[in-house]
């Protein structure tokens, strides 16, 4: 499964140029050890050079054995959108059931970009708190400004991702689009705008596993998102 840089047959090219010099080679090859090439839901293509207008092509695939399809006979593969990369993203899925993660608290770095986070953490501090001493006050507050994020975060995440998706939906919609035809102005200027909103969004999702990885040397700037995540799962196996 990933990007064999490679066609199968010339309807997999939105030009006619034909089927790549190797293609049969690539074909022959899937028939003699009985591969399957699992069918794509969500479009036609997967890479683009992003150009006016765009070349595109199916460079990415999923190919499974019989052998494998006997295990996991719902197998379903579906195209993602195509917001920064030249290629679409790929998911398989295997209708396999996925367990609820328990949520803890943590002080993520992304809530400093937050317009409104500074003014919440200072309304919910001012606010009249009673102890028998100045100290037990504060812990009092820090209680009360930490159940307050706990819960805001949550909801922020919530509505994060659900806006990401509505956004990489609307992508893909366009993306579809322009498999057919060229894309109009309009359209190509909705498109730019946002795949610009889904990197901002990215870089805040890459402070949140930079915190959890404890990597500190790697730039932050960087979109090691992915290297961050794998950092924070090695971490959770080893406790």
């Amino acid at each position: 499964m990933g990007d064999f840089n490679i066609i199968r047959f010339s309807s997999e090219k939105n030009k006619n140029n034909g089927a790549h010099a190797h293609s049969d080679k690539f074909n022959h090859i899937i028939s003699y050890y009985e591969l399957i090439d699992i069918h794509m839901n969500g479009g036609k293509y997967t890479w683009s050079n992003n150009q006016t207008p765009p070349t595109l092509e199916r460079l990415d695939r999923a190919l499974i054995s019989k052998d494998w399809e006997d295990l996991f006979p719902m197998v379903t593969l579906h195209k993602l959108s195509r917001d920064i990369s030249y290629h679409n993203s790929i998911i398989l899925s295997t209708l396999a059931d996925s367990t609820k993660k328990h949520i803890s608290f943590r002080f993520e770095l992304a809530w400093l970009r937050h317009q409104d986070f500074i003014p919440l953490v200072k309304e919910i501090w001012e606010r009249q708190c009673f102890g028998l001493s100045a100290l037990d006050r504060i812990q009092a507050k820090i209680k009360k400004v930490k159940q307050f994020l706990k819960g805001w975060d949550f909801n922020q995440r919530g509505a994060q991702k659900k806006a990401m998706q509505n956004l990489k939906d609307e992508l893909l919609i366009l993306e579809q689009l322009e498999e057919d035809n060229l894309l109009s102005i309009d359209q190509l200027q909705q498109k730019v705008h946002i795949i610009h909103t889904i990197m901002k969004m990215c870089e805040e999702e890459e402070l949140y596993w930079f915190k959890r990885s404890h990597e500190k040397w790697l730039l932050e700037g960087d979109v090691n998102t992915e290297f961050f995540h794998r950092v924070a799962n090695g971490r959770k196996r080893r406790k």
